[in-house]
């Protein structure tokens, strides 16, 4: 009889023993699920689409007329505006000039007319080693054209200009300086 008082109290001490496992088992599992985990966060009610790392060309009867990579894009289909950050720009110039690559902090690109308004840190260079900066341009893919209201500073070689408002055709390489220009020449000394 002792033995078999023996053998429950085994049987006993190993059931608790099992539903003790189970409880802290369960426990473990519900805390790991409590950890949270990386989620996306929502977008703003007027955003319909976000992406990140994009590039997207723009191309007319099969030829190339630019390629504009942002670092994030935000959709607004209401506006049909696309919101980008961390933004480069190659406009297909070709010719002498070379194509220009434009880059900016931030630039809202319009669908409708294709047209880039780049904002804030405005840098364009080509490959010929023109170069011009400013706070606000915009590229207007109808006339193939970079324009500014603001304050800009150009360099194209031995000349350098700065002025208020500025026009580049990208196709013709005409350019136009609005108001308040002021111009220096460096001469061909030392070549």
């Amino acid at each position: 009889m002792l033995k078999l008082n023996n053998i429950r109290r085994f049987l006993a001490l190993v059931i608790i023993l099992s539903a003790i496992s189970v409880v802290v088992a369960i426990t473990l599992k519900v805390q790991q699920g409590k950890t949270p985990a990386e989620t996306l966060s929502r977008l703003p009610g007027n955003v319909d689409v976000a992406l990140q790392k994009i590039h997207y060309t723009e191309t007319k009867a099969g030829v190339k007329k630019w390629d504009l990579l942002a670092d994030q894009a935000v959709f607004d289909r209401k506006s049909e505006i696309i919101h980008l950050t961390g933004v480069r720009l190659l406009v297909a110039a070709g010719g002498k000039m070379g194509d220009i690559t434009l880059t900016a902090d931030r630039a809202d690109y319009d669908s409708k007319s294709k047209d880039v308004k780049l904002v804030g840190n405005v840098e364009a260079k080509s490959v010929s080693g023109m170069r011009f900066t400013t706070e606000i341009a915009i590229y207007m893919a109808n006339r193939s054209m970079i324009k500014t209201a603001g304050r800009v500073r150009f360099s194209d070689g031995q000349l350098d200009l700065d002025g208020v408002g500025m026009e580049l055709m990208t196709v013709t390489k005409n350019l136009k300086i609005m108001k308040d220009v002021t111009a220096s020449v460096r001469t061909g000394i030392n070549k």
